[in-house]
């Protein structure tokens, strides 16, 4: 209560910054002090609801709706892009013409860019199975341990002997 006491005494001596408008939007000179919700106030409010399940969104529509998001961001870019690029070209040239041909430019140098990058990705898988391939016949007498039905009992035969061997030294 006190706390309440002092900070209407110090009202005045702060007045609120003034609003510089730009378009149609505004802009505090200063930033305004907000008051913040508690964390767990916050936390209550965003929880779904019980008692209304159509409040609650499936992984399915929420995946979607930030796909959707995502697809509608990168067309707004790509829009900005296009009339970015526009302004490069003379005014002599229409601007219909100017649009189309930087849509042209610009899809064709995207295309570039992403044929670049999947046949540098697939060379290097290709090189990536070529080394392996090449290891795995050089190294095969080392990983199959054997090139005989027979060779392979008679070696599990000695590997087990083995074993036994080892345990009855440390019985």
């Amino acid at each position: 209560m006190a706390t309440a006491a002092i900070g209407a005494h110090l009202l005045p001596l702060f007045p609120r910054p003034s609003r510089v408008l730009f378009g149609h939007r505004s802009f505090a000179a200063t930033p305004i002090p907000a008051h913040r919700a508690s964390p767990l106030t916050q936390l209550r409010r965003s929880w779904p609801s019980k008692s209304n399940p159509s409040s609650r969104f499936s992984p399915v529509v929420a995946s979607q709706s930030n796909f959707f998001r995502v697809v509608r961001a990168a067309w707004r870019v790509s829009k900005d892009v296009i009339e970015a690029g526009t302004s490069f070209v003379p005014a002599a040239v229409p601007r219909p013409v100017a649009r189309v041909s930087v849509a042209v430019v610009a899809v064709t140098v995207a295309l570039f860019l992403l044929k670049s990058f999947l046949s540098t990705a697939f060379f290097v898988l290709a090189m990536m199975a070529l080394i392996y391939f090449v290891f795995v016949a050089f190294n095969t007498d080392e990983v199959s341990g054997g090139s005989g039905g027979s060779e392979s009992t008679t070696s599990t035969e000695e590997t087990l002997e083995e074993a036994r061997r080892i345990m009855e030294k440390y019985k």
